[in-house]
């Protein structure tokens, strides 16, 4: 019997750390900079700009909890031509500034954007990796907004890292047999979502996890599903003066079983080129976050979280970086008579 409750136990585990994550039931993992970067929950959001767009988000989450959440996320996305509609890449910081401004969202015109998404996720033993691919279609809703849908759809595997598990019997055959028979799980799913934006308006909704799949391992189909993520997104940037603006913004999720989780906060932008913020979590955090566009053409972002509930004890907050990089159309290589004629 023991042994059996051993493995039932190393189910509930995998199934608690990767469909329950966090402290709320059937949460995915929260990110500080979200709204900095919806893209990473909304295939929609992809190509708001007429910029390639390339970002790396590294998380380390209840530092000094022993073995917390790790999330590492490679993301990006360029738009693209397809027959006689569409857009290829603008130009963007010609002049190599140091502190550039981000790029401009585009509106008015239709665009086709290719994306993907590359993460790995572990907590103690527990490991998720997932590779997605996407496409958006962006169309004018009127002459200062478009409204863009997109769908995302990939591949995941839950795994367990061998050499990280602790049992309480060392001998535990059953588990060992569990370990050889299957360890982890493949699953096809897919995230979906629309958007309504405009220069300084930025309004989405999209789900993840949509195929709602059920968790099954070993030949043994669970009752626990991969339930539905709904997330709500709204920005709006109000210009004070000719060099600072300010964004309010509120980021909601919804799943089924979990209390609903909202991150309300404000950001301030210098210039459009480098931005401090702070949020509050309804779910017991607060979160700060400090970025600029430096170095031609990249950006950094750093995310510090602090637990106001019961894990403020036990942990010393969660950090995140996010490092990412634009990339536009190069005027000077796509026109031939200013290359012919020596023209600056």
């Amino acid at each position: 019997m023991k042994k059996e409750m051993t493995i039932l136990q190393s189910i509930a585990a995998f199934l608690i750390v990767f469909s329950l994550n966090g402290l709320n039931a059937q949460q995915e993992s929260h990110y500080i900079n979200i709204a900095n970067n919806p893209f990473i929950i909304n295939p929609a959001a992809s190509g708001l700009t007429d910029v390639m767009q390339l970002e790396l988000t590294s998380r380390a989450q209840w530092i000094g909890y022993g073995n917390g959440p790790r999330t590492m996320i490679l993301n990006g996305y360029v738009p693209v031509k397809i027959g006689n509609s569409g857009t290829e890449r603008g130009e963007y910081n010609e002049e190599d500034k140091a502190l550039f401004e981000s790029p401009e969202r585009s509106v008015g015109h239709i665009k086709h954007v290719l994306g993907g998404k590359a993460m790995h996720e572990s907590i103690g033993p527990f490991l998720k990796t997932t590779i997605q691919g996407s496409y958006s279609i962006h169309l004018p809703f009127s002459k200062t907004l478009n409204i863009s849908a997109g769908l995302g759809l990939g591949w995941s595997n839950l795994g367990i890292q061998e050499d990280r598990v602790v049992l309480f019997q060392t001998d535990d055959i059953s588990y060992a047999q569990f370990l050889g028979n299957t360890s982890s799980q493949n699953i096809l799913d897919a995230n979906a979502g629309v958007t309504l934006y405009g220069k300084n308006l930025f309004l989405g909704v999209s789900t993840t996890q949509l195929l709602k799949n059920t968790a099954e391992f070993a030949d043994v189909v669970t009752e626990s599903n991969f339930n539905r993520h709904y997330f709500f997104i709204g920005k709006y940037r109000f210009q004070m003066g000719d060099v600072m603006s300010l964004e309010p913004s509120f980021v909601g999720k919804i799943v089924k079983n979990s209390p609903f989780s909202a991150d309300v906060g404000i950001r301030a932008n210098y210039k459009n080129s480098a931005w401090i913020g702070l949020q509050y979590r309804t779910s017991n955090a607060i979160t700060a976050q400090i970025g600029a566009n430096i170095i031609k053409n990249f950006h950094i972002a750093y995310g510090y979280e602090y637990a106001t509930g019961p894990l403020r004890s036990a942990s010393n907050g969660t950090h995140e970086i996010q490092i990412g990089f634009y990339l536009g159309k190069n005027s000077r290589s796509s026109n031939p008579s200013k290359l012919d004629s020596g023209e600056e």
